[in-house]
């Protein structure tokens, strides 16, 4: 038994690897050796699975129709889907499309393993990536053999060692002529970033891959580090502001990357370390992307829906119940009662429905003259800051306005020159509960 197939076999022991299992084919030298391999080895035969991209014409079909004639000779059932024309020729959209079709096919057949040709090398070319980039000891640890229902036989093979394999068997295979495109940043750390670096080091593919490895190994303290102290200041995905301040800048840093790993697709030091910052200066929200904030308030770091602006108008003439910003809004007539008090003045108020009176929330150049300002007024904006009104909540107050004046606050407070007393009409304004 050759020593790529005896690492192979190993492999498969490893993961107990059984029943439907599904080789990824591109028909490139990789994809080919794998599936020859696995044929081979596994009591099962492999259904062998294949994305034509649709991105190089007559090359694209040249590599669907050989990798359907491979799988024929090989005995083994083939399965294969095209590409819609509509999805972006980039890196990133080939990688999410052909994940979505890997996780279908698993669906399709009913099978817990995906084989995927990745070897030392791939390995290699992702870590130099990673580190050009801007990464971390996770980043580093690179491909991983497996993760979820995706498995990679080939990661501890270099491709010098799989290409000797299709030789010495005569293994035909195909190239994939966009490989040669240095525009590609994989390709060009391929062609000509590891040829510089193997002048220095001929064994650099395997000095890389140690580093990974003992990333991975690293990244297991680390972890480990993480958890204890994730169950000693979060509750409730938020973080205890007072103990996260405490931390060593190291923690703070492993702390907030885990925190927003869902929300944070791309994760470098620089960006994560700006909400560290973010935290420490007081602030009290930063945007995480388009859906959420993180949050700083009441002692907590939390993170908080982003929510749309209402920018609806209603014109207010008569008493009755309004909808806006999926809210009701109920203005009804009552008597004011005899115990009426100035700290209770919010809760009723004097409307003239012959002026268009309209209920809307806050826009640039609201004025507000607070009950109890005998004289004057000031910006809407400066009395909500003076009143430690929460930025998030200040453009979804509802607001009973003339013109640029505010009458009333709802539910929060009424102008000085909406106030009412035993001689004029009173009301009350509330949102439905």
């Amino acid at each position: 038994m050759s020593d790529i197939v005896l690492k192979v076999q190993n492999f498969l022991n490893q993961y107990n690897v059984t029943g439907n299992v599904l080789c990824a084919l591109s028909g490139g030298c990789d994809s080919v050796v794998m599936t020859h391999i696995l044929a081979k080895l596994l009591p099962q035969k492999p259904v062998v699975i294949h994305l034509n991209h649709n991105w190089r014409g007559e090359e694209s079909s040249r590599d669907e129709n050989f990798s359907r004639e491979f799988a024929k000779k090989s005995g083994l059932e083939f399965y294969s889907e095209k590409l819609s024309s509509d999805v972006k020729k980039t890196e990133e959209s080939a990688r999410v499309a052909r994940y979505d079709f890997f996780e279908s096919c698993a669906k399709k057949f009913n099978s817990d393993f995906i084989m995927l040709a990745h070897n030392k090398n791939d390995n290699a070319e992702t870590v130099l990536y990673r580190i050009i980039k801007g990464t971390g000891i996770k980043g580093l640890c690179a491909i991983s053999e497996k993760r979820d229902i995706f498995y990679r036989p080939l990661l501890d093979v270099t491709r010098q060692e799989i290409e000797l394999y299709a030789k010495e068997n005569n293994l035909e295979y195909v190239n994939d002529s966009s490989n040669d495109d240095i525009k590609y940043s994989r390709n060009l750390i391929r062609k000509e970033l590891l040829p510089l670096a193997q002048k220095i080091n001929p064994d650099v593919i395997n000095s890389i891959c140690n580093l990974s490895h003992l990333s991975k190994l690293q990244s297991e303290i680390i972890l480990d580090a993480l958890n204890k102290t994730k169950s000693e200041i979060c509750e409730n995905n938020k973080i205890n502001l007072e103990k996260f301040l405490s931390l060593s800048e190291a923690l703070k840093l492993e702390v907030m990357n885990d925190f927003l790993a869902d929300e944070l697709k791309y994760r470098d030091f620089k960006r994560v370390k700006s909400y560290v910052d973010f935290v420490i200066s007081k602030k009290s929200k930063k945007s995480i992307n388009s859906e959420l904030f993180l949050e700083v308030s009441g002692g907590w770091i939390y993170k908080s829906k982003k929510e749309k602006k209402c920018t609806d108008e209603v014109l207010i003439k008569k008493e009755g119940v309004y909808n806006i910003a999926n809210k009701k809004v109920i203005i009804e007539k009552v008597d004011l009662p005899d115990d009426f008090k100035n700290s209770q003045g919010y809760k009723y108020l004097s409307l003239d429905f012959s002026k268009d009176i309209i209920l809307r929330t806050r826009r640039d150049g609201d004025i507000f003259c607070p009950y109890g300002m005998q004289k004057g007024k000031m910006k809407l904006k400066e009395y909500l800051i003076n009143e430690k009104i929460p930025r998030q909540k200040r453009d979804n107050l509802l607001l009973l306005t003339c013109g640029d004046e505010v009458l009333c606050i709802v539910g929060l407070q009424i102008s000085n020159k909406a106030k009412v007393d035993k001689d004029k009409e009173c009301y009350r304004v509330k949102v439905a509960e």
